[in-house]
């Protein structure tokens, strides 16, 4: 359902220590408001309805909704100038543009 780049889970844990952060991450779909939505992280509670993984030791979780339309999801990290950031990708792109931006980990 989830999969790491060995470097994402380094950055995402390393992220959630720094905001003093122990929820799980929801990946969900984003609005940017003038292009096609991205694919995000956020820290969220879990909802009776959600699908949950644990991969290396954190919790993500996605709901079924959204799971459908996307299938497997990738996370990666980028650390280059001007890019640094989360790469959230799945296996059913959602736009042409899908895996090109970096996000942060919203709250």
């Amino acid at each position: 359902m989830i999969k790491l780049e060995a470097n994402a889970g380094r950055a995402i844990k390393s992220f959630l220590a720094e905001k003093g952060c122990q929820q799980p991450l929801r990946i969900q779909l984003q609005s940017s408001g003038c292009c096609d939505p991205t694919l995000c992280l956020r820290a969220d509670q879990i909802r009776e309805s959600d699908l949950v993984q644990e991969v290396d030791e954190l919790t993500f979780v996605i709901s079924p909704e959204t799971y459908q339309l996307l299938g497997e999801v990738t996370i990666s990290f980028r650390d280059e100038p001007g890019r640094k950031g989360f790469v959230i990708t799945s296996i059913k792109p959602i736009s042409e543009w899908a895996g090109f931006g970096v996000s942060i980990i919203n709250f």
